[in-house]
């Protein structure tokens, strides 16, 4: 039952991403009103990070507006440039609207609010931070230090 609770959310903010993120007043006011209806669970926030992240999930959308698309697409590219070559971290890239089982363990700890989300994980599966919405490389490469 709380699997596809949490379903039913993830596809709600999902729409709420896609309406909101292209200026659609009219759909925005519906998507918000959706979405401030339920609430993902949360665990209690850590301390201050004492680990480092081991590896990134870079969660995106499959099916998407232009302008999510576009965002979705520069965070990318700026997820790439922090990295580097060859990459300092291990990256899994998720989307979404067609892989939200797989977002679920990450959302749960830390819920994402837009796309694209960007999660960095230490070794036990614990999110140690997240960057969301448009982020420069220079943003990624601060989180990837601490």
């Amino acid at each position: 039952m709380m699997k596809k609770q949490l379903a039913t959310l993830i596809a709600g903010v999902t729409l709420s991403f896609a309406t909101i993120a292209c200026n659609d007043p009219s759909s925005a006011a519906a998507a918000e009103t959706s979405a401030t209806t339920a609430s993902a669970p949360q665990l209690a926030p850590s301390s201050p990070a004492a680990t480092k992240a081991t590896r990134i999930v870079f969660v995106g959308q499959k099916e998407a507006c232009n302008c999510t698309r576009r965002a979705v697409d520069a965070g990318w590219a700026a997820l790439e440039t922090a990295l580097g070559k060859p990459a300092k971290l291990p990256v899994a890239r998720l989307e979404l609207d067609t892989e939200a089982a797989k977002v679920e363990p990450y959302w749960v700890q830390k819920a994402l609010n837009e796309v694209p989300a960007i999660y960095f994980v230490d070794a036990n599966d614990v999110v140690v931070e997240l960057l969301q919405g448009e982020v420069t490389a220079e943003q990624i490469g601060a989180a990837m230090r601490r």
